[in-house]
């Protein structure tokens, strides 16, 4: 199976480097790689593009600073890929293996497949593991995407993307996202699958204080959770909207 992937960036990330590196050594290859981030700042842009140089098939796509939400940025990185099956992850978020792509890309033989997604571990030893193992089970509950890590078909994507108008609709969405959660439970409200597999799942550190990125991220479950409860009430089907004008 081929596949695009889709970084989104915040700037100069820590692990950028590190997370193409992971992509570049998988078992199964991306046929290009699609960076997305915004233009505030042109040293950033320049920076990004140096490094692109050393790796083959890959582009870097920017919008406006003030363009900026959750929902867009995913929107600008899968209307811009060439293949059907769209992997979606952060320039901090590192691959847990060598086969990361492979395990997600296997589910896609079932064709009623619409997403796959994997857990997000502050850290993949020691004690931050063990804690995070505290909430996992609570997670394979809930079997939703995330674009933290996660592949799409571009096909159902089309017939519903990333909506852009939640931001006005839940306003705590600007902040914390959830347009992924939505297009999971619009995904299964039109009967397509969900999977979870935690073959493929990835780190996901800003490489700061561990005790801080684990007291954040179990803050964050409690934040996701109550946005969860908001955007559940949501009559479905539903119409999205996504203004990819702003390109």
């Amino acid at each position: 199976m081929t596949v695009s992937v889709v970084i989104r960036c915040a700037g100069r990330e820590k692990l950028f480097s590190g997370v193409l590196d992971c992509l570049l050594h998988q078992t199964t290859s991306p046929s290009e790689i699609l960076i997305v981030m915004d233009s505030e700042s042109e040293n950033e842009i320049r920076f990004m593009r140096r490094n692109l140089e050393n790796y083959p098939d890959s582009k870097l796509l920017t919008f406006r600073h003030e363009d900026f939400s959750h929902p867009y940025s995913v929107n600008l990185g899968v209307a811009s890929s060439k293949e059907e099956l769209v992997c979606i992850t952060n320039g901090h978020s590192l691959p847990t293996s060598s086969s990361w792509l492979e395990s997600g890309l296997k589910h896609f033989e079932d064709e009623n497949v619409a997403g796959v997604s994997g857990f997000f571990l502050p850290s993949n030893k020691g004690f931050e593991k063990r804690l995070f193992l505290l909430v996992e089970e609570q997670m394979k509950t809930i079997s939703w995407i995330s674009t933290i890590n996660c592949i799409i078909r571009k096909s159902r994507w089309k017939e519903y993307p990333f909506d852009e108008n939640l931001l006005n609709i839940i306003p705590e969405t600007r902040k914390y996202g959830g347009e992924d959660y939505d297009w999971t439970l619009e995904m299964l409200a039109r009967g397509y699958k969900i999977v979870l597999d935690p073959d493929f799942s990835v780190v996901h550190t800003h490489e700061e204080d561990i005790v801080f990125e684990v007291c954040r991220d179990l803050r964050n479950y409690f934040v996701y959770k109550k946005l969860r409860e908001k955007i559940k009430r949501l009559k479905r089907p539903r119409h999205a909207i996504k203004f990819l004008k702003k390109q």
